[in-house]
């Protein structure tokens, strides 16, 4: 059984995914059927993409790299909330978790509340500082996941 899959494995042909550009694997008596690309789920056909001669091998096409929020031609679809207004919110009153209310995720809000309480404001003002800080840089997103206006 195991010799037999081994030369299947062999013999398979190598095909590019054309819709997400990684290369698969197809076993020659699949060869004439309608297969599923393991990495995206996309139907293919392999008979319909193998070259009929064979070529020199290739590296296969780039896998094309989107932003979050972006695929294509689409624009970025940014929050509603500044990420200037969270990062002053963040210096200055980051202590009682105030810009993580303002982001929409209460529960690190509250945490940095309860956090700031128990140890009398010294570990909540660093992490709001530094949390101040990473929202000048545009690193926190919001509740939603989306990257912040401004």
């Amino acid at each position: 059984m195991q010799a037999a899959y081994a030369r299947n494995f062999a013999d398979a042909a190598t095909v590019h995914c054309p819709q997400c550009g990684r290369r698969m694997r197809v076993a020659p008596q699949h060869l004439s059927l309608s297969v599923a690309c393991p990495h995206c789920a996309q139907v293919l056909e392999p008979w319909r993409i193998m070259p009929t001669q064979p070529a020199a091998p290739t590296s296969p096409p780039p896998v094309p790299f989107h932003v979050q929020g972006q695929r294509g031609d689409e624009p970025i679809v940014y929050s509603d909330r500044n990420r200037w207004i969270a990062g002053a919110l963040g210096i200055l009153l980051g202590v009682f978790g105030v810009h993580r209310f303002y982001l929409g995720q209460v529960g690190l809000g509250v945490t940095q509340l309860v956090l700031g309480i128990l140890s009398f404001g010294i570990i909540s003002s660093i992490w709001g500082f530094i949390d101040g800080i990473l929202c000048f840089c545009g690193v926190i997103y919001d509740a939603d996941g989306l990257p912040l206006r401004g």
